[in-house]
């Protein structure tokens, strides 16, 4: 089990009681209290401890989370805590934090560097004291994100057209008839008219024909449209439903089941929309859409043989075919028939060490059922699954680029695979029957300086989509809906 983004503020408070602290006070939080003798500190001095580095803490005891570096702006932090300390000098890389807890109890954490392999990665050791009192420490990982060696900007794609949001971050994008939906997390949803994305418009014209807002508290995931509804996964509610038949004037109609429900992904195959829902109870919705704009709730699925409490929750699901392709998290990926979608059932599943299984995409290639599936944490990466067979599932394939950063969505189109792999941008493959992946194109979309870089591990390419209309449509936390080509 991970513990997913546990190194927030909220989250590392300590597991203590009141505010006033009986025991002698000590000082395990002094940098002189760290032992450090096992380390290479003379490699620290190469180190550029500047811009924006991905973390990956380990706890000792087979748990990790996600964090980020971040030592430019106004406001440097580090996993979330402010950046109130940092002592650069020959040997030593020292960050720390300091703040009061509700209780008042003053709590102070460190962040050493250990050893440097290059001035672009570090591991080090960390600390948390409670008055003084250390009572939660491990090691970490962490490099700064930069675009890979050797490459440009681009190759063999190109940007055609560019929207920032008017309101929060991109998180998914999804494309019907000549409209983009992109869902923003905390800033709604935002719609434009992408008919003809390579045409220059008017000076003063806008694209965004429409936006909504959600509720004080929601944040909205995956949006999915068919016909004249959209489907918006929510955080707190599950499923909004909206009428979009008119796409400058969204007409909300309800939601689905209701309150308590955290919504992440969505997928639609005939009259059948499945939706993961890691929370509260980690179950799969399964609502008949028979009537796009009146979902009727038909199952709540929840994975054979899975277990919630040792974090295998479900965040992102394929429908395919009578298929479902479930990414569990730790679980891995599970295959389940849904021929009949009031009764599925669990055929086989696919997992392996330290799994994160956050997104797949399905296609067949010749004779063979392909699942392309990617994981979320540092060391995560793409693979490539034989499932023609969901019984004895094999691995046909992989893709790797660098640990500190992993695939957030993928869209299938024919025989090539696009991946939307955040800080590495987008990524063209081409899939051979075999199921090797060739890299043939890419777009680095991340830069240092674009607005609100930093707040997270996950930022960059979010969302991806394919229609088969010869562009590629992608969503990316900074920078809004990117509209690509490949070239030939």
């Amino acid at each position: 089990m991970k513990r997913f983004l546990a190194l927030s503020l909220s989250a590392l408070l300590p597991l203590v009681g009141c505010g006033k602290n009986e025991n002698t006070l000590r000082w395990d939080c002094e940098f002189e209290e760290l032992d450090l003798s096992a380390c290479d500190t003379a490699s620290l001095g190469a180190v550029q401890a500047e811009g924006i580095w991905n973390m990956d803490f380990d706890f000792g005891d087979g748990e990790h989370s996600p964090g980020v570096i971040q030592f430019q702006g106004t406001s440097p932090h580090v996993a979330g805590l402010p950046l109130t300390g940092k002592r650069v000098e020959p040997g030593v890389l020292l960050m720390t934090s300091e703040l009061t807890n509700a209780n008042g109890v003053p709590l102070r954490y460190l962040f050493a560097g250990c050893r440097a392999s290059s001035p672009t990665k570090l591991s080090g050791v960390f600390r948390r004291c409670s008055n003084g009192t250390a009572d939660l420490e491990g090691t970490f990982e962490a490099a700064r994100l930069t675009r890979r060696e050797g490459e440009a900007e681009a190759s063999q794609v190109e940007l055609v057209l560019e929207l920032p949001l008017p309101a929060g971050s991109a998180r998914d994008v999804f494309v019907s008839g000549n409209h983009a939906y992109v869902s923003a997390y905390e800033g709604g949803l935002h719609i434009f008219d992408v008919s003809t994305p390579d045409a220059p418009r008017a000076p003063g014209s806008s694209r965004l024909v429409a936006s909504l807002k959600p509720s004080a508290g929601d944040v909205w995931n995956e949006v999915w449209v068919q016909g004249p509804a959209m489907y918006v996964a929510s955080s707190t509610k599950g499923v909004l439903v909206y009428d979009v038949s008119k796409p400058s004037e969204p007409l909300y109609k309800k939601t689905v089941p209701g309150t308590g429900v955290d919504a992440r992904s969505l997928s639609l195959d005939g009259n059948w929309l499945y939706v993961a829902a890691p929370y509260p109870n980690a179950e799969v919705l399964i609502f008949d859409v028979t009537k796009p704009l009146e979902p009727s709730l038909s199952k709540r699925y929840f994975v054979e043989n899975t277990r919630p409490d040792a974090g295998e929750r479900p965040y992102g699901v394929q429908a395919r075919n009578g298929r479902l392709y479930v990414s569990h998290w730790s679980y891995g990926l599970a295959v389940a028939d849904v021929t009949n979608p009031a009764q599925p059932k669990r055929l086989g599943s696919f997992t392996y060490t330290a799994a994160s299984s956050r997104t797949a995409v399905v296609g067949t290639f010749g004779s063979r059922t392909l699942a392309f599936e990617g994981g979320q944490s540092w060391n995560s990466y793409l693979r490539v699954l034989d499932v023609t067979s969901p019984e004895n599932i094999t691995q046909a394939g992989e893709f790797k680029l660098r640990p500190e950063i992993s695939v957030q969505a993928m869209a299938l189109s024919g025989e090539r695979l696009y991946v939307a792999y955040y800080q590495e941008g987008l990524r063209v493959l081409q899939v051979s029957p075999s199921g090797a992946l060739e890299q043939v194109g890419y777009y680095n979309t991340w830069r240092e300086t674009d607005t609100g870089r930093g707040a997270s591990f996950y930022e960059g390419l979010s969302g991806i989509k394919a229609p088969g209309d010869g562009f590629i449509y992608a969503s990316e936390t900074s920078r809004g809906l990117l509209v690509f080509r490949e070239q030939p």
